[in-house]
């Protein structure tokens, strides 16, 4: 499947991305935020190609995204066309599409005309879904950003979550506990929301799951999948590990969430979809380790999932 080996340099050592078992689909990146200025989304796309990448979904935020090159939801599309037909043209085949819609960062400034942005981005054929929408209850200390009131969250999130339910295409959320909160109560909330407005019937994702067993199988039984990441790799994250075991496989994915958390052991990179390679390798054969599951089958059953999740919208 690779076309040339991918390696990325931390602290003068040289790390080569292990080759994939099967097509991976990144279900969660950012392709329009990454800070280093070697990171060209359109190389970005070969990269991906090169480990193994065959399918991504991107991420358009009408707060957070917004600049004067993609103001709006037509205009990100319009560019994303462009890298992806750039990056066709060096051979790289990567089926890319967009999720839109606002991080409860944006809360407070959520509007009506927001709302309707969001709901009209669903026409576009690239746009599959909505995210990342949801709760975050946590201070981020690095950026100085204080977490809206937990019940202005919740509206917004069952704003945009009905606008999924009513079209019938998939969702991912971005469910943050402060730090100590054993509770887990943005998890909490999150249940209580998706029991009044409802589980899409198309599919609905928790993204960049960090939690233990216990927690994901509160969401496994309204119907969700979960996503799994570069942090699952951390070695504090044994408990994230043993949910990744646990999920049933026609409810598990990948995604890298980049440019943020790449995987050890280059944690503390930028990270970038071609990274996926080197968390799906570390997650699938401790799994395998657990579970007796065969590493080619247990990734040929997460490309199914996430083909089966995404594959059809606007097909």
């Amino acid at each position: 499947m690779r076309l040339v080996a991918i390696s990325f340099t931390k602290k003068n050592k040289v790390f080569t991305l292990p080759p994939a078992h099967a097509p991976l689909f990144d279900t969660h990146a950012h392709l329009r935020s990454f800070w280093g200025e070697d990171k060209d989304p359109i190389d970005v796309l070969v990269r991906a190609h090169e480990s193994g990448v065959r399918d991504l979904m991107t991420i358009f935020d009408s707060i957070a995204d917004k600049s004067e090159e993609t103001p709006d939801a037509p205009a990100f599309s319009r560019w994303l066309h462009g890298v992806v037909d750039a990056a066709a043209d060096r051979g790289a085949e990567v089926r890319v599409r967009y999720l839109v819609g606002v991080h409860p960062y944006g809360t407070l400034d959520y509007t009506d005309e927001l709302h309707a942005q969001v709901a009209a981005a669903l026409d576009d054929p690239l746009c599959a879904g909505i995210g990342e929408i949801g709760l975050d209850y946590h201070f981020d200390a690095d950026d100085q950003i204080e977490a809206a009131p937990h019940a202005a969250q919740m509206d917004v999130m069952a704003r945009q979550l009905s606008l999924a339910v009513e079209r019938n295409v998939p969702v991912e959320l971005h469910l943050r506990n402060d730090y100590g909160d054993e509770a887990r109560t943005a998890h909490a909330d999150a249940i209580s929301v998706l029991e009044r407005v409802g589980v899409p019937t198309a599919g609905c994702v928790l993204h960049c799951f960090g939690e233990d067993r216990a927690t994901m199988e509160r969401f496994l039984a309204l119907g969700c999948h979960i996503a799994f990441g570069g942090a699952a790799t951390f070695k504090r994250n044994d408990a994230v590990r043993e949910a990744f075991a646990a999920c049933p496989l026609d409810r598990l994915l990948l995604e890298t969430d980049c440019p943020y958390m790449a995987p050890e052991p280059i944690r503390g990179l930028e990270c970038e979809p071609a990274m996926i390679a080197q968390t799906a390798d570390v997650l699938i054969y401790d799994r395998a380790d657990r579970t007796g599951e065969l590493p080619d089958g247990v990734a040929t059953a997460i490309w199914n999932t996430s083909n089966a999740l995404f594959g059809g919208a606007h097909e």
